[in-house]
């Protein structure tokens, strides 16, 4: 009985371990890639504060996908910033502007 029940919270710790590492957004997706790759990976961005060059691609600003909507508080969005050549540099938590 006793080797059943710490089998069973061994599983149940792994479960709520393993759940916390799966983070749909980490940084090291997005680093050195251009916003045409990262949009091929994750789909369309849903906030774009940012400039396009004559290839199309998101340049000297930031695009982001929403992480968390709020209907009380501002919603929350994974910024990925992007050099003046279209290489994302730095992402970040942050929120939507003007919102």
């Amino acid at each position: 009985m006793k080797k059943a029940i710490s089998v069973m919270l061994i599983c149940i710790i792994a479960a709520f371990s393993l759940a916390g590492c799966g983070a749909k957004y980490r940084e090291k997706d997005f680093i050195g890639k251009t916003s045409e790759e990262i949009i091929a990976q994750f789909g369309q961005f849903d906030c774009i504060v940012a400039s396009k060059n004559p290839e199309g691609l998101y340049i000297s600003g930031r695009c982001g996908y929403t992480i968390k909507e709020s209907q009380t508080a501002k919603e929350v969005i994974y910024f990925i910033y992007f050099d003046e050549n279209g290489t994302a540099y730095k992402c970040e938590k942050g929120y939507r502007p003007g919102g």
